[in-house]
């Protein structure tokens, strides 16, 4: 996944292209696709100005967002004048087939190296960590820093453990061979349609069609990881996550490459809200910019549709929580993009930004914005921060272990049985089995494994107070963390990396690195 943190693009389709020669066909023009944004209480006039103006309407969602299709060059200039409009952009419908992708079939002949047993490797955690190897309540839980850093585990296991709450993941799917969730797979559902851009067929759906379920499969891995940092359960195998008891429902939005389309997650978001979930997880970026300028139309618009929908969840009681990013700047001082847009790929150029261009969906108003630090509790090196930061939570540093660990720094949780990178996770040495169940258990690390464990405690919040409005949710979460003031030093990755120098503004339980400060899942768990 790019700068370890997913994306998703809103790109345009070129459709094929038939020259007009003697004895051929005319030309066919090309087919571009939009996500049209219809002003509230005005869908019929919208609708009629997209038809005026040379477009067919394909969708159109209960929030006033239509998917639309145009040969017509001048089709958004046209549209983006009607009052009845207030946006367009273009939308990912370009052309599929970037090359080639490794399906279930091709993941079965991998030829893999020994991978490390939880034996070995809860003994190696204990020796590192200096706990005994045999912590509970799962045979990986000397590896779990994690859950020990927020007071999870030991800590909130003996107030809740999630029971009732149900914890949607917007992701690259979950491994539905895996022994470690609590998956309600009929509600769960894949996003990924036949004009989805890197899909692979097997993830494909038809629009609104949540019946094939063996489409919500996770093959990028990142899904089931960030899902089973929330809530694997405890089961005598492998890890166990924040709210053990919870429900997963996985949202699939994001493909096998790990790109994340906005009719994709636009739609996944409005179903989240239709299902009232108590809270999603979103560790992705909104592709193909990394910052969205509202000086240009097309980023404006992927701005407001992308808002309209997250608005629309937060009003039927859905928490949102997102990564922070991994590019190691502040977010509230950007000003330059070197790598927008990321798809297609070689297109990145360098562009001045400033404030005026944000990060989505991280910088929408009241999502839960979680930067991420390593087991010495330093902002992790790769980490975004800012003052958009409303606390911070495990996303694991390799250079935070004492002595330095390659892997074990990471965050440890399940991964995915058919995920394409597994044989490059295994030869990193990276991944452990579990003999018994086969099951998968990958060290990552990044801003994407610290949101999930925020969403782990709104799930332990939401089953102890069902009702509690999203407001309310946000207010503990923020107001139980434990304060961490500016670090007198930085995590070493910065230097060795080169990477950005990071900045600390701030007080203990009011700065730009940590925000609120340190997430606590016992007490946020017993308020």
């Amino acid at each position: 996944m790019s700068r370890g943190l997913l994306r998703f693009a809103a790109c345009t389709f070129a459709g094929s292209i038939v020259l007009a020669l003697a004895g051929t066909a005319p030309a066919v023009p090309p087919t571009s696709r939009y996500v049209v944004i219809l002003k509230e209480g005005h869908s019929a006039a919208g609708l009629a100005a997209v038809k005026r103006a040379g477009g067919r309407l394909l969708a159109l969602n209960k929030i006033g967002i239509a998917t639309v299709d145009s040969t017509k060059p001048s089709f958004a200039s046209r549209l983006r004048a009607s009052s009845a409009i207030v946006g367009v952009a273009n939308d990912a419908a370009f052309r599929v087939g970037t090359g080639p992708k490794l399906g279930l079939g091709a993941l079965r002949g991998l030829t893999r190296a020994a991978v490390s047993s939880p034996v070995t490797e809860a003994a190696a955690c204990a020796a590192l960590y200096s706990v005994p190897a045999t912590t509970g309540p799962d045979p990986l839980a000397a590896c779990q820093w994690d859950m020990r850093a927020i007071k999870a585990n030991p800590g909130s296991y003996d107030v809740t453990k999630g029971a009732g709450a149900r914890l949607g993941d917007i992701d690259t799917g979950i491994d539905l061979r895996s022994h470690e969730f609590n998956l309600d797979i009929p509600a769960s559902c894949s996003f990924i349609y036949a004009t989805t851009p890197t899909s692979n067929p097997s993830e494909q759906v038809p629009v609104g069609d949540c019946s094939n379920k063996a489409a919500v499969q996770d093959l990028a891995g990142h899904g089931t990881h960030t899902a089973g940092i929330m809530a694997a359960k405890i089961n005598g195998h492998g890890t166990s996550g924040v709210a053990p008891d919870a429900t997963i429902v996985a949202l699939k939005a994001g493909t096998e490459q790990g790109f994340f389309f906005t009719d994709s997650v636009v739609n996944s978001l409005i179903y989240a809200g239709d299902h009232h979930l108590d809270v999603v997880n979103m560790s992705f970026f909104a592709d193909p910019w990394l910052f969205n300028c509202r000086n240009d139309a097309d980023q404006k618009a992927i701005i407001q549709t992308i808002s309209r929908a997250a608005k629309y969840a937060q009003s039927q009681g859905v928490v949102l929580v997102a990564a922070a990013g991994n590019d190691g700047i502040d977010m509230n001082h950007p000003t330059v993009d070197e790598i927008s847009p990321d798809y297609p790929p070689g297109a990145a150029t360098s562009r001045p930004v400033n404030n005026s261009c944000v990060v989505m969906p991280t910088e929408i108003a009241g999502v839960v914005v979680v930067t991420a630090t390593g087991a010495q509790n330093l902002l992790s090196w790769y980490s975004t921060y800012g003052n958009v930061t409303d606390v911070t939570a495990p996303g694991g540093s390799r250079f935070q272990t004492t002595p330095l660990d390659p892997n074990r720094g990471r965050v440890l949780a399940p991964y995915s049985s058919t995920a394409s990178d597994l044989a490059a996770e295994d030869a990193l040495g990276r991944l452990v089995q579990d003999p018994t169940t086969g099951d998968y258990y990958a060290w990552l690390n990044g801003t994407s494994m610290a949101a999930p464990h925020v969403a782990g405690v709104v799930g332990l919040i939401r089953a102890q107070h069902p009702n509690m409005s999203v407001g309310a949710v946000v207010n503990v979460i923020r107001g139980t963390a434990t304060a961490q003031g500016c670090p007198a030093a930085l995590d070493p990755g910065v230097v060795f990396f080169a990477a950005p120098e990071q900045f600390c503004k701030g007080g203990a339980g009011s700065n730009n690195f940590y925000g609120k400060g340190l997430l606590n899942a016992l007490a946020a768990a017993s308020r």
